[in-house]
């Protein structure tokens, strides 16, 4: 691989961008490209790398572009001769395979609470290659030294934390990991109207209900609130913290694979 491709694969993927990579894996005849090219299609149609040029890379191209709006790629052959039944418009006479892999963002989870669930969870995402971020109040619950790997550290009141929460961007889940009842409250009652993407609470069926019942006295929709997972987890029989956070990746591996 061209090493500037593996240089953008690893950008995009840290930015949590979208993209599709087009290999080269088998070829035949007179071709532009070997085995091993390789072209990174990013969501815009902006390529970098080559399977070859002219044609057959915009044929490989708005492939990839299908393939990320499916959400799955696939093997796809490709001949290089006007003549032949859909070939391309070339004079080239050979044919190629090319591999379509789509790669969605990686999740990045917003762990508001570092206490022991909290950093059980932070620790165990880095095996799955996830991102995470910490939210806490209390200051030496949301430190580099507690949390070396966070890509960002919150700390302070909820409400000057909530009042630079941008919903649209940069996580896909959000872990309510129960500091605090009046917490977790304030941060429900600010994201469930206009975040989209998953959100877990720990709580027993009885906190539910009060916090349920306290938010929609608030106003907040109750259709909205059905999309939150509380109690949070796979029902495995979870007790200490590792297994608590081994619950509630399990049920995040499962939305993140369902989308």
């Amino acid at each position: 691989m061209v090493r500037s491709v593996l240089v953008e694969c690893l950008r995009l993927i840290d930015a949590r961008i979208p993209f599709a990579l087009a290999t080269v894996v088998s070829a035949r005849g007179s071709v532009p490209a070997k085995p091993g090219a390789r072209m990174i299609v990013r969501g815009d149609g902006t390529i970098a790398g080559t399977v070859g040029g002219a044609g057959l890379e915009r044929q490989v191209m708005e492939r990839a572009l299908e393939c990320m709006s499916a959400g799955t790629g696939g093997s796809f052959p490709f001949t290089l001769w006007h003549r032949s039944p859909g070939g391309l418009d070339s004079l080239c006479g050979g044919s190629v395979e090319i591999q379509i892999e789509v790669v969605a963002p990686r999740p990045h989870l917003l762990i508001c609470g570092g206490g022991h669930v909290g950093k059980a969870l932070a620790d165990m995402s880095l095996s799955l290659e996830y991102f995470h971020s910490i939210y806490d109040e209390r200051p030496e619950f949301a430190s580099a030294e507690r949390f070396p790997a966070a890509r960002a550290l919150h700390s302070g009141p909820a409400s000057a934390f909530l009042a630079g929460f941008d919903a649209a961007g940069g996580w896909s889940h959000v872990m309510l990991c129960g500091h605090s009842y009046h917490v977790d409250l304030e941060i429900l009652e600010a994201l469930v109207p206009r975040f989209d993407g998953w959100i877990g609470v720990i709580a027993s069926a009885a906190k539910r209900r009060e916090m349920f019942g306290a938010l929609e006295a608030r106003g907040v929709d109750a259709a909205r609130l059905a999309r939150v997972e509380c109690p949070v987890g796979l029902p495995i029989g979870a007790v200490t913290p590792p297994e608590i956070a081994i619950s509630i990746l399990a049920s995040i591996v499962k939305s993140a694979n369902l989308r």
